[in-house]
């Protein structure tokens, strides 16, 4: 445990796609499954190049939507790169690694990125809450997202997000993007806390692993378990001495 991670919480931390929305991801699945693509090829399609791959790029704001799309989608089809990380990726989970995988594919990645984003635009009613009910109390909340230019949410900031949030951080305007630290630390600078006085939810595991080694309570918000997740939060309100009306 990390020094001072016992400090009373000052500010809570929102990812939003996967925790305030409902995850782009469920698209991704469904577009693997009515493809006939094994589960997870995109996600590891779409991570094998680390930061230099399109999607992450258009993350930080580095490159326009029609770029993206071109060059996301000559990645999404190099099933030659695609099929040596998915494989990868079956030793690294112990699975089956003699799986039969495409040897060619046609992934749309302009009607894949329309899917996710259509997704993208639906509010996860427990999460928002849980951040109403932390504002009530007086909590400095924040949003911290890995975001697009001109993206699904950009009409919800008006409508939702800018009665939710003290902050809402955006990668493609900041122009770094979780997991990298200094990301997170901009925030903290913003709402004028310590890490570890900080509670972080995110729904991906590395997002998560970033936020704990600066010393923030790390919390995942799962698809279909989000309740426990708005219960985690709570119950570290409450470890680290909440007022009593908590």
């Amino acid at each position: 445990m990390a020094p001072g991670r016992k400090d009373k919480v000052k500010a809570v931390i929102f990812d939003i796609g996967g925790v305030v929305v409902r995850s782009p991801f469920l698209a991704i699945s469904a577009y693997e499954r009515e493809n006939g693509l094994p589960a997870n090829y995109i996600n590891v399609a779409l991570s094998k190049l680390g930061d230099h791959g399109a999607f992450q790029q258009y993350e930080r704001g580095e490159i326009s939507h029609s770029d993206f799309i071109d060059r996301w989608t000559d990645e999404l089809n190099d099933t030659a790169a695609n099929n040596q990380a998915y494989r990868a990726y079956l030793e690294r989970r112990n699975l089956d690694v003699h799986m039969v995988l495409p040897s060619k594919t046609r992934i749309n990645g302009a009607v894949l990125f329309r899917r996710m984003m259509d997704v993208a635009r639906q509010p996860n009613a427990p999460v928002v809450e849980l951040i109403r009910w932390l504002r009530q109390r007086g909590y400095h909340v924040a949003a911290l997202t890995n975001n697009f230019s001109g993206d699904a949410t950009d009409d919800m900031k008006s409508e939702l997000f800018d009665e939710l949030f003290d902050h809402f951080v955006e990668s493609t305007v900041v122009g770094l993007r979780k997991p990298d630290p200094r990301f997170y630390l901009h925030a903290c600078n913003l709402l004028e806390v310590r890490p570890s006085e900080v509670i972080f939810l995110d729904d991906i595991g590395k997002n998560l692993r970033a936020a704990d080694k600066l010393g923030m309570a790390a919390v995942q918000v799962e698809i279909g378990r989000e309740d426990e997740a708005v219960e985690a939060v709570k119950r570290i309100i409450r470890a680290r001495g909440a007022p009593a009306k908590l």
